[in-house]
């Protein structure tokens, strides 16, 4: 466990550093809308989850690394899911069987990763349907909303839901060919991988937004903003 604990750690502090940041430039003024603070929130759970993973590798507190990271992604994948609606302009409606899919997604494949045999393989296909459908709403409902906001606005949704959807097939993928699959990848090399995914997928999630936001100053004004889902 001494290669997870460093993972584990390493990530912990990037996650809650990066989440410092984006408190600071919302205390700043630098963010104009309480929205944002979906982003210090997406990179502090993760961090704390984190932090709980290096505990459990350090032997502090009992294996729960699987419960840890689950629990993470049951909170920080529908607020990413939720930010992506929202720029889009997306209705609560949409926003939510969106969020729905996402949790059947996690919740499902926590399943999948606590059980063995037909259980396990049979709640990773529902896990995947789940995944299939959230994908779907993702590229077509909710991109066909965006289409009417302003360039600028339609740009930055495109990059952070093409950053998503990629980012999310890899895991899948790991979980297939890691130790809750097939076994091809070992343990060590799978925690680093989807802790390095994590990363991109979370903290590079926010520094997308953060640049973008100095170039778009009605995104979440009045003029097609966040009060436009209903």
């Amino acid at each position: 466990m001494v290669v997870e604990l460093g993972v584990f750690s390493v990530t912990a502090a990037i996650m809650l550093a990066s989440t410092a940041v984006f408190v600071a430039m919302y205390l700043g003024d630098r963010f104009k809308s309480r929205t944002y603070l979906l982003l210090p929130g997406i990179t502090g759970v993760a961090g704390l989850m984190y932090g709980v993973m290096a505990l459990s590798a350090a032997g502090t507190v009992g294996n729960v690394l699987t419960e840890a990271r689950y629990l993470d992604w049951v909170i920080t994948t529908p607020m990413i899911v939720a930010y992506i609606g929202l720029t889009a302009g997306a209705d609560r409606g949409l926003i939510g069987r969106a969020v729905v899919a996402d949790v059947v997604m996690i919740a499902v494949g926590y399943v999948a990763s606590v059980t063995s045999g037909t259980t396990s393989w049979a709640a990773f296909g529902v896990s995947s349907v789940a995944f299939a459908y959230l994908l779907y709403l993702l590229v077509t409902e909710v991109a066909a909303v965006a289409g009417d906001r302003p360039a600028a606005v339609r740009s930055t949704f495109q990059t952070i839901r093409d950053l998503t959807v990629i980012l999310w097939l890899v895991y899948p993928v790991m979980w297939l060919i890691g130790p809750f699959g097939t076994g091809t990848v070992q343990a060590a090399d799978y925690h680093f991988i989807i802790a390095a995914v994590d990363l991109v997928a979370k903290v590079g999630f926010d520094a997308v937004v953060a640049v973008r936001a100095s170039k778009v100053t009605t995104m979440f004004g009045e003029e097609g903003g966040f009060g436009t889902a209903s």
